[in-house]
């Protein structure tokens, strides 16, 4: 059987290689699986929201699975006037007659980061991080999740630096009981590897 190749699209220069991580992690860990990640592409948030741009991205990365797999698109919704991370998925959505392979939309909400916050006291180990560290409330509940992060930690945030080290220690079943948004990032990763 061969093995599932998902090509992630991504806005962040920290997430061309948390999300290799990332997808990785899940795969293994709700799945049991073994898939590759393609080199992630990575769209800049300005033309993430350009549906002529995003679908040339799309047709970029489906070209590099070759039998199981897709792509999956991956952006932040802290921008979006649109509250519902579903709706906004929804309206990226490419035309299925132009791209022959699965297409999975993820809307972080609000951002990444705010994954890293629903997972907090995993991330005690990591010496960046508080060794109190723990995030009361919901973590999707307000904009601003890297600096409620910063909070945590005893050093500034910065996204290259931590993003894919925290996406390698966080426990991602705690994120996903408390982040809706890292639910469906499993759920996708699922459905692109099985």
């Amino acid at each position: 059987m061969t093995v599932p190749v998902v090509a992630p699209i991504v806005e962040g220069h920290g997430e061309v290689t948390a999300v290799r991580e990332l997808i990785t992690r899940i795969a293994a860990e709700f799945n049991g699986a073994y898939a590759e990640v393609a080199q992630p592409f990575r769209l800049d948030s300005g033309k993430m929201r350009k549906p002529d741009e995003l679908g040339k991205a799309i047709r970029f990365q489906a070209a590099r699975v070759s039998g199981r797999g897709g792509v999956l698109v991956l952006r932040d919704g802290d921008d979006s006037d649109i509250t519902c991370p579903v709706q906004l998925a929804g309206m990226l959505v490419p035309d299925r007659g132009l791209v022959t392979v699965p297409v999975e939309i993820v809307i972080a909400r609000h951002e990444y980061e705010a994954w890293f916050l629903a997972a907090a006291e995993s991330l005690r180990g990591h010496p960046a991080v508080k060794d109190d560290a723990v995030f009361p409330g919901d973590p999707e509940a307000k904009r601003g999740a890297k600096s409620q992060l910063e909070g945590l930690m005893q050093e500034s945030y910065k996204e290259t630096l931590h993003q894919a080290k925290f996406s390698g220690v966080m426990d991602l079943r705690v994120a996903a009981a408390r982040s809706r948004s890292f639910r469906r990032m499993v759920h996708a990763v699922e459905l692109l590897v099985r």
